[in-house]
């Protein structure tokens, strides 16, 4: 069965041909301006931005087709921290209120396939698990190519583009893929037998509904593990586990945190318990304040730095500010470091694990960071609004950069783990943290060689 439904029926504002240049090439001059990093993380930029461009023939377009391209082209410049629109412009405000209906599915990405996780539908045909051949005759792998192409990302960082496609799917689907409203899914269970059904779209609220309804076990999971405090220390024997899930500004305020008064209390209660290994876990910490980065350092570095620097920034109007490499803490973690680190550990929080790596001498078990290793554009963001469309386009306005690194010489890739975490779909089924399952062995088999 196959289903079409004309944009107009969604509210698809119509642009022409002249409207949708006129803006992305407003939005090309903004970034070229604005990000001061674009030419030296992607050279080729002006040219695929000019193509694309230049590629334009509809005489008209929907402003869902426009931010497609206006996406892309964002996309082009090897730069994740882009924000692309706002829940109110004319793109994003369906969702949000409710008008438009978008395909009850939430996934997961496993060695570049696609597997259903949560079936939000009212049908409940999907099995969990099962992994997803095609949508309305579209591959898993056409499908992922363009949500691909649509996400802004540092350089060539996938487990970045596969941990934020998989929290939004349903709503970049709609987005960037299809409008329509019902959906021929093509499934396969371990026995290799194919099976296809049929599910509705569904408004944002339903999708909510249906999750209530349907996933009572996960919402009450998810209360239980779920702690009100910025951080979370424990411990078991000479072994402590940090968990730092966000440095988000609005989390900051809420519970009233300093960077340096935080780090103090929590070295000094490590060496007070003689605390040998720790493990600091920065999975989904997409960053937010550059101090709770920048503060850890005294407090985990192993040796001085050889350079004076811990960091530089660089803004879009060349004004240059040096970070001095500080003095070691009289409470500095002395024992063994173990990073746990996702797609997701991002920004600032990639930041943190940066150092750990390069100063704490930290052991990183996960998967590659979300964030480029020898810096990224970020800090406040320019706001350009693109004249036709009314899409508001943030563009990274600052260049955080490091000294060349001798631990890591990769170019264009996030921060590279000693010990990789790929889990099948059978293990993300089983919902066993590989992780800290990892990370507990290595100490415990450190313990057993002393």
């Amino acid at each position: 069965m196959v289903f079409v439904i004309s944009l107009s029926s969604i509210k698809a504002q119509s642009l022409s041909k002249e409207q949708v240049i006129e803006d992305l090439t407003q939005l090309r001059e903004g970034i070229e301006r604005f990000n001061p990093t674009v030419e030296q993380y992607n050279p080729r930029f002006q040219n695929r931005a000019d193509s694309l461009i230049s590629s334009v023939s509809k005489s008209s377009l929907s402003n869902y087709e426009a931010f497609d391209l206006i996406s892309q082209l964002c996309a082009f410049s090897n730069e994740g921290h882009f924000s692309l629109g706002t829940w109110e412009d004319q793109v994003h405000q369906g969702i949000i209120n409710n008008e438009v209906s978008y395909i009850p599915l939430v996934v997961k990405i496993a060695n570049s396939k696609l597997y259903v996780w949560l079936d939000l539908s009212d049908e409940q045909v999907l099995k969990r698990g099962a992994e997803i051949i095609s949508i309305n005759g579209l591959s898993s792998s056409e499908i992922l190519k363009k949500l691909y192409q649509s996400t802004p990302s540092d350089g060539r960082i996938l487990t970045y583009s596969d941990r934020t496609i998989e929290n939004n799917f349903s709503w970049m689907y709609f987005l960037y893929v299809d409008k329509i409203p019902g959906f021929e899914i093509e499934t396969m269970l371990g026995s290799g037998i194919a099976e296809k059904n049929t599910i509705q779209a569904l408004t944002r609220e339903k999708h909510f509904e249906n999750y209530e309804k349907f996933y009572p076990e996960r919402i009450e999971k998810q209360k239980e593990t779920e702690v009100d405090a910025f951080h979370s220390l424990s411990f078991s024997g000479t072994s402590a586990t940090l968990t730092l899930p966000s440095f988000d500004r609005r989390r900051v305020e809420k519970y009233d945190v300093d960077s340096k008064k935080l780090y103090k209390g929590i070295f000094t209660e490590l060496k007070e318990k003689a605390i040998q290994n720790l493990i600091i876990d920065l999975r989904g910490n997409t960053g937010g304040l550059n101090e709770f980065a920048d503060d850890i350092v005294p407090f985990i570095q192993k040796r001085p730095s050889d350079s004076p620097l811990l960091k530089r920034t660089i803004s879009w109007e060349e004004r240059i500010r040096n970070y001095r490499f500080p003095k070691a803490s009289n409470v500095a973690f002395e024992g063994q470091i173990y990073a746990l680190v996702n797609g997701r550990t991002y920004s600032a929080g990639s930041t943190l694990a940066r150092y750990l790596k390069e100063y704490g001498d930290a052991v990183f078990i996960g998967e590659e960071t979300g964030t480029r290793y020898e810096g990224f554009s970020a800090g406040s963001q320019e706001y350009v609004m693109l004249e036709n469309t009314q899409i508001r386009i943030g563009i990274p306005r600052y260049h955080i950069t490091f000294d060349p690194s001798e631990k890591q010489t990769t170019s264009n890739r996030g921060l590279l783990p000693d010990f990789l975490i790929q889990p099948t779909i059978e293990e993300l089924l089983e919902e066993t943290d590989l992780h800290m399952k990892k990370a507990k062995k290595l100490i415990s088999e450190k313990n057993s060689s002393n």
